[in-house]
């Protein structure tokens, strides 16, 4: 009885996470679809509004696959919610993944790739290019579309039962 009401609760929580990262591509490609299609001045700074877009789309990605990757710990059993430092962020989440079942790894180093440039994109001073911010919201999308794959190949519990937009 203990276990099935664990198994809702974790559903629950995993279902929030998706729908939380799938909000945030959501918005990511309105922000990119924004920056492919704008390209004024913001006032005062000089900035081409189209590297604003594309500097918000990428946060968003990252924020994606944050959410994701939490989603997919959450529902293969590891208790703990979060984790700020990023980089522990990108262990949890290859130790919670039971490695001698999946063949296509790569969405760990793409993981890792985005927590990399996640304290950049969020707090740097410096402008970003918009070539690597392309990356980097393309890179989120691969990730995206890795982790929804492991997570039904998985039969993570909540993963199917959050409808796809």
């Amino acid at each position: 009885m203990w276990r099935m009401i664990y198994i809702s609760a974790m559903s629950a929580v995993v279902q929030h996470l998706l729908r939380r990262a799938r909000d945030f591509e959501y918005s990511m490609k309105l922000c990119r679809d924004t920056s492919l299609d704008t390209e004024v001045q913001l006032v005062n700074t000089g900035i081409p509004k189209s590297n604003e877009s594309l500097q918000s789309a990428a946060l968003l990605g990252i924020h994606a696959a944050i959410s994701y990757a939490d989603a997919l710990r959450i529902g293969l059993g590891d208790p703990e919610l979060s984790a700020d430092d990023h980089k522990r962020a990108v262990r949890r989440l290859e130790k919670a993944i039971p490695v001698k079942r999946i063949q296509d790894k790569t969405g760990i180093q793409q993981f890792n790739a985005l927590m990399g440039n996640k304290t950049a994109i969020a707090y740097g001073k410096g402008r970003i290019s918009d070539n690597d911010l392309k990356s980097i919201v393309e890179s989120s999308q691969r990730f995206s579309a890795w982790i929804n794959r492991l997570g039904k190949e998985l039969n993570v519990e909540g993963w199917g039962n959050v409808a796809a937009e």
